[in-house]
């Protein structure tokens, strides 16, 4: 991964979120504008909006799993590991 981007998704998140809305939004008029030769804006925002969440809050749970913070041990999953030693 780029250490660079990373800093920035850790040390500025609301910058970090503002920017990938940003790219979703002159992606999706871009695709518009050469399919369609005309902009959505209700359709634009909408889609920006699904974009990012979906984005940043995986961002977000994959940088937990790879921390090792998961808050709550999944209790299905317990049994699974205890024949791997």
């Amino acid at each position: 991964m780029n250490v660079e981007a990373d800093d920035v998704v850790v040390e500025r998140p609301v910058v970090a979120t503002a920017l990938v809305a940003g790219v979703a939004a002159v992606a999706y008029v871009g695709i518009q504008l050469v399919l369609d030769r005309g902009i959505a804006p209700v359709e634009t925002a909408v889609f920006v909006v699904v974009f990012t969440a979906v984005y940043v809050g995986g961002n977000r749970v994959l940088r937990r799993r790879v921390r090792g913070g998961d808050a709550e041990p999944d209790p299905d999953r317990e049994g699974e590991d205890a024949g791997a030693e």
